[in-house]
């Protein structure tokens, strides 16, 4: 297996995975989705509400919002030594106490107030509701790790997918190094080589398997398959973890897995 860099930052990362097959693709980009921890708020207790939002909605709204997260210093509720009760090892705590005195205001999530200064929400400029003069809003909300198999507000990926690696041939003896397939492309992808005349991919991100530059080709110069044991993975958080961060963990879960069936197929086979 082989791994390349294209592009990173904290947001998003997209990378080359090469020699595995496509079950081992898939099961790498399922669990970034669903398995890979992060930080939500699960429990609210509204202890005054005045505003047009109903309970209910408000809860959601905030269960919604993107809070950072420090793999390393919180346990999931179910592996924690409390039991899954709450402690400062698996939850933190936000307290809302906002109120519209003299004019309306805008509640926002950096109106939030947390019992741990690193686990915050990833911007203060999510709007939460909008008071009225003389409304408020007074709650407490829990926070803890979930993965996103048991609810969306724990996906820590606003976007996870992959294609598979272009590759295209060409016929040297058969291309006229007309550019025909260059002007076909509509993605820009391919370009001619300046010493040869001949059309290479320039940018494999950018193609995606369409082939009009092999229906360009009157000659039949070209061609264009799939790599089927290479992929170009896309994979953007939402902001709770740095995007490497987020593949980094799901190798990891992934490899956790199958040392597990590992061990579990030797029991039943002793």
């Amino acid at each position: 297996m082989e791994v390349e860099i294209v592009e990173s930052s904290d947001i998003s990362v997209r990378f080359m995975l090469r020699d595995v097959d496509v079950a081992f693709a898939n099961a790498l980009r399922r669990i970034m989705i669903s398995e890979v921890p992060i930080m939500a708020i699960n429990e609210v207790v509204i202890l005054n509400n005045t505003s047009p939002i109903y309970d209910e909605v408000l809860a959601h709204r905030l269960s919604l919002i993107p809070l950072k997260t420090d793999l390393d210093r919180f346990n999931l509720p179910e592996k924690c030594s409390c039991g899954g009760v709450g402690c400062p090892k698996c939850q933190v705590t936000f307290v809302l106490d906002v109120k519209a005195e003299n004019t309306s205001k805008t509640v926002y999530s950096g109106d939030l107030s947390s019992s741990d200064p690193y686990v915050t929400p990833i911007s203060d400029r999510f709007p939460i509701a909008k008071l009225a003069s003389g409304q408020a809003i007074l709650l407490e909300a829990y926070a803890r790790l979930g993965r996103g198999r048991d609810g969306a507000k724990w996906q820590p990926v606003s976007a996870c997918a992959y294609k598979y690696l272009p590759v295209l041939t060409v016929n040297s003896e058969a291309c006229a190094h007309c550019g025909e397939c260059v002007e076909a492309c509509p993605r820009g992808a391919i370009a001619l080589d300046d010493d040869s005349s001949l059309p290479y991919l320039k940018d494999i991100v950018k193609c995606n398997l369409c082939k009009a530059c092999v229906e360009a080709c009157e000659l039949g110069a070209l061609g264009l398959q799939a790599d089927e044991r290479s992929f170009i993975f896309y994979v953007e958080s939402t902001g709770s973890l740095p995007a490497y961060r987020i593949v980094e963990k799901a190798a990891e879960i992934l490899a956790e897995k199958c040392d597990g069936l590992i061990e579990e197929l030797r029991g039943v086979l002793k």
